[in-house]
């Protein structure tokens, strides 16, 4: 889904472990499932009805319009902390919600599979919604994947799909993780700062003033996570991840995502015996000492592949797609960063 802004601005198996690949997959579908009951309802600030309400989709926009909108705006967070954003489908009420809001922040770019019904509903109300990924200079998703895929296809005779037809399942051709670059996230407060100003017919200045302060702790938390990954010579800098969430913060601190357990952007697609077969042989060809799985998506698969890989190899958690509870190292998003670098930084130099 594409929306113009409000405003101009930016990869020999056993048969054991095929069936031990397959029963995983089908544990992983059942444990995971939309959370769209009311008791999932969205966190806000102080409601005064004299300040516009902003809505953002996902906890870590939803920190980023409080910093930068202060005490102007009333601020309320769609998708609960802890919840996967791919899988998140809202209730009918907090549907309903979302045209109440004077501006709606969203990820976009397929991140918000099963929102994007009531977001396109809340826009033909007229609610401006404003899609942050799409104007931070999104890198391509999985390409060479896709046209290798798509190039088998054509010799069994089947169509590739559209672009059109990509982006109407939510599979897009472009990345989604923004936030895990620091340097984009700096740029991304800016853009929202400008976005409030337009929409609520605030004074932009003060807007500015706290998106230039967020800009200036997110890049503090870049120079705290590149220093904590320093020491991983070349050769241990390879990640193995739950789903590909971690390219944006790849490229940015100069690691290499080799392969992922669930293909694509998505954590809804599903893996084969096969991919996760040939997962194994690449742990173990390239001696990687750990994986990493996600605290908003089951581990049971992951974990089915570290066993298979044996002892070299350890899962660890890190917080991709969400903040961690009030007064954890991820409930901000500095926090986030640093954390995520001293956990890839520890599982990659085995300690």
């Amino acid at each position: 889904m594409t929306r113009t802004p409000s405003l101009p601005t930016p990869h020999k198996r056993s048969a054991t472990f095929a069936l031990l690949a397959l029963l995983s997959v089908l544990g992983l579908l059942a444990s995971c499932g939309s959370d769209s009951k009311d008791t999932t309802s969205s966190t806000s600030t102080v409601i005064d009805s004299n300040r516009p309400l902003v809505i953002a989709t996902t906890p870590i926009l939803g920190d980023l319009v409080r910093q930068v909108g202060g005490d102007e705006v009333n601020v309320e967070v769609l998708i609960p902390l802890g919840a996967d954003p791919h899988d998140f489908e809202p209730s009918a009420a907090q549907a309903a919600r979302l045209r109440d809001a004077s501006l709606i922040v969203a990820n976009g770019l397929g991140l918000e599979e099963r929102l994007e019904s009531a977001l396109d509903g809340a826009e033909k109300d007229g609610v401006p919604v404003f899609e942050v990924a799409e104007q931070l200079d999104p890198l391509a998703l999985g390409l060479d994947e896709k046209e290798e895929h798509s190039e088998e296809e054509d010799e069994h005779g089947h169509a590739e799909e559209t672009p059109a037809e990509k982006e109407e399942d939510g599979h897009g051709t472009e990345d989604p993780h923004v936030w895990l670059d620091p340097e984009r996230m700096a740029t991304a407060a800016s853009l929202v700062a400008t976005q409030l100003a337009a929409t609520t017919g605030l004074d932009a200045a003060p807007f500015q003033q706290r998106a230039a302060t967020y800009a200036d702790a997110a890049r503090a938390a870049e120079t705290e996570a590149r220093a904590l990954l320093a020491g991983l010579p070349a050769d241990q800098r390879k990640l193995i991840t739950n789903h590909d969430a971690l390219e944006y913060f790849a490229q940015r601190f100069n690691l290499e995502v080799i392969g992922t357990v669930i293909p694509g952007g998505s954590t809804l697609a599903e893996p084969s015996a096969a991919d996760l077969s040939d997962l194994v042989t690449l742990i173990k060809a390239n001696n990687v000492k750990a994986i990493f799985s996600e605290s908003t998506v089951s581990s049971k698969l992951i974990e089915s592949l570290a066993r298979e890989v044996g002892s070299q190899v350890s899962v660890v958690e890190l917080s991709t797609d969400t903040l961690g509870e009030p007064g954890s190292p991820t409930a901000t998003y500095p926090g986030l960063i640093v954390t995520t670098a001293r956990l890839i930084a520890n599982g990659l130099s085995g300690r």
